[in-house]
């Protein structure tokens, strides 16, 4: 009886800890060694069984919450974030189902590099947004926006790391072909700098395809917008970044909207390359989010290429 007694105490000492210690079993096969077999058959028959119920339990509950955990990552990930300070401060974009077209900008002074001694630019990535989240048949155009340069775009299926779209060389103040991404992937894109200053720069970014059950949320409450804007913001279906100097904002908007662009949201940054300069700018700046709804995208292109180019960059 005490044997018995002695294991059962064991046996519950095991499930409380749910593990099994190096410790507990050697006091088990001692405790084994000085009670007589007839005694201990049936307890150690149980024992045995419930030792390797928990082995087989523990990794199976701490599988299932690591994969609650990915779960959720992969769902907040997803979210759809179109606001300004995002882009800036995580340098990402993620599109909602509603989304069909993404411009991505190509900012004045993107083509510096930023591991140089000074650093030239003015906004802290290459392309705006240099990351992007989109949904499954979402068409990505890049308009060039960096006064005085060529630029090219080269993107790469990550998988299968084979080039499945090259834009070939397009002007300042004009866009690229067009690309849509009809499945499910990570790409990468990048382009050459074609300064003569950073020869071995290259700019990067990347777009990761995904199957979208969400729709992103507008600036609908916005107090200032109209009536109107609030109809083109809620039908919207393409999503356009643009740098502005804070001085020009104003101005800059009215023409947006005369442009038939909905000004969605706002960021104001200082240039990393500092003010004063023709080629830099303003040292305040701010990074706009707009809209557009029912049109073409090379009729949203033409449209946004015609007010970046009456910005001072140079």
């Amino acid at each position: 009886m005490y044997c018995s007694l002695l294991l059962r105490l064991v046996v519950m000492n095991r499930m409380d800890k749910l593990r099994v210690s190096k410790n507990n079993a050697n006091r088990l096969t001692s405790t084994l060694s000085v009670c007589p077999s007839f005694h201990l058959l049936p307890v150690l028959t149980l024992s045995v069984s419930l030792i390797l119920l928990l082995s087989f339990s523990m990794p199976h509950n701490a599988f299932a919450q690591t994969q609650s955990q990915l779960q959720q990552q992969g769902q907040q990930q997803q979210q759809p974030n179109i606001t300004a300070s995002n882009i800036y401060q995580k340098q990402t974009i993620v599109l909602g189902k509603n989304i069909k077209n993404l411009i991505i900008s190509i900012p004045n002074e993107g083509h510096e590099d930023p591991t140089a001694p000074k650093d030239l630019r003015v906004i802290n990535q290459p392309y705006i947004p240099e990351n992007a989240i989109v949904n499954v048949g979402t068409t990505v155009t890049w308009l060039n926006a960096d006064a005085g340069h060529r630029h090219s775009i080269t993107l790469v299926d990550n998988n299968t790391k084979s080039t499945v779209f090259n834009s070939g060389r397009f002007d300042n103040f004009n866009a690229s072909k067009p690309f849509t991404f009809n499945n499910v992937g990570a790409f990468a894109y990048s382009g050459p700098s074609y300064d003569r200053a950073v020869p071995n720069y290259k700019m990067n970014g990347t777009i990761t395809v995904v199957n979208q059950p969400l729709a992103a949320n507008f600036n609908t409450t916005n107090a200032a917008a109209s009536a109107t804007e609030v109809g083109r913001s809620s039908n919207a279906d393409t999503i356009v970044t643009l740098m502005v100097p804070s001085k020009l904002l104003a101005r800059t908007i009215s023409d947006l909207k005369n442009q038939g662009f909905t000004i969605e949201n706002q960021y104001p940054f200082t240039s990393i390359r500092g003010g004063g300069s023709a080629t830099g700018g303003d040292k305040q700046q701010v990074l706009l989010v707009l809209t557009s709804s029912g049109k073409r995208l090379n009729q949203v292109t033409s449209a946004l290429a015609q007010v970046a180019s009456t910005l001072p960059y140079k």
